[in-house]
């Protein structure tokens, strides 16, 4: 394991205000099929939600072809999700995703993330915590303790060290740790795949993760949105510095660690950060299997496989106080 790892930033609460910032949000995902398809039935967790640090002020879903049914609903975890589907023979499907959302600033309370890491386990949380929350301290399909897991979880998660540092230790072991490398996994690669190869994308990190905070006895949740892509024409970002994030060119993944007396705390690996306005947070859930950005079934004649494109744009369009 990798031993004196640069500090990663975290913003305490000193009172300040900063201003929001507001995007355009598009995400476009197609299919080109080699043979013409009957059916396409589809689910996308697309829609940006609201969360204490976000508001949603618009979004729609359109597909082309123009679906026989488009139709909404709202999950366990409060994630909204659109169903479609395309009753037609057709050559190409495109699910287009607009918004335009508002990021406040993330501040912490320095006196609850100081506190030491086992304050954050479920026997501390106190009778006002939400039950639903005990979901992300279990096993999920795709998340599992083990041996190295466990060893990453001592490493980090010290006896009395507090909150604060150990999330920052987390986001950068796995950053350090780890390579990205967008052709070592897919969708379906395991845990102990990615713990073993120590290669992967932003989804993996994720995985690793959360299952380092499961391990230690913590509440942590997949977290599925975007990353911004470009800077407004004025050059307002709030606080945040510039250059490209990686992972902004598609849906991007982090994980959030629930934190007594402070709500859930947000850290992505990947870019060895914890999350702050340059994210926009689309679904939350135990893992990658609850909040796929899309998926479906497709019914066609023998032969059709297809060929998928992803574009996203993230783009600030102005602040706001």
């Amino acid at each position: 394991m990798s031993e004196q790892l640069p500090p990663v930033p975290l913003r305490l609460d000193d009172h300040s205000a900063v201003k929001a910032v507001d995007y355009s949000v598009h995400h476009l995902t197609s299919y080109t099929y080699a043979k013409p398809v009957s059916r396409n039935y589809g689910r996308a967790h697309v829609e940006p939600r609201a969360t204490p640090y976000q508001r949603v002020l618009s979004h729609e879903v359109s597909v082309d072809p123009a679906p026989a049914r488009l139709s909404t609903h709202t999950d366990f975890y409060g994630n909204s999700s659109t169903y479609l589907l395309v009753d037609e023979h057709h050559d190409h499907l495109e699910v287009h995703s607009r918004a335009r959302v508002s990021v406040a600033e993330r501040r912490y309370p320095s006196e609850t993330m100081s506190r030491p890491f086992e304050s954050c386990r479920p026997e501390n949380w106190g009778p006002l915590m939400p039950a639903a929350s005990i979901d992300f301290t279990q096993p999920s399909p795709r998340i599992r303790t083990g041996g190295a897991v466990e060893e990453i979880a001592s490493e980090v998660f010290v006896p009395e060290r507090p909150t604060g540092e150990c999330l920052a230790h987390l986001t950068a072991l796995i950053h350090t740790d780890f390579t990205y490398d967008s052709g070592a996994t897919t969708v379906t690669s395991t845990l102990e795949e990615v713990l073993s190869a120590r290669h992967g994308v932003c989804q993996d990190f994720a995985h690793v993760g959360v299952a380092v905070a499961r391990s230690a006895g913590l509440a942590a949740r997949y977290v599925s949105g975007y990353l911004r892509t470009a800077r407004s024409t004025d050059g307002a970002l709030g606080t945040q510095p510039d250059g490209e994030m990686v992972g902004s060119a598609a849906s991007h993944a982090w994980l959030s660690v629930l934190v007594p007396g402070t709500g859930w705390v947000d850290i992505d690996p990947t870019n060895r950060t914890f999350v702050d306005q340059r994210f926009v947070t689309t679904a939350w859930g135990r893992d990658y299997t609850d909040v796929p950005p899309l998926k479906g079934i497709v019914v066609g004649p023998p032969g059709a496989t297809s060929t998928l494109s992803v574009a996203v744009g993230v783009v600030p369009v102005s602040t706001q106080g």
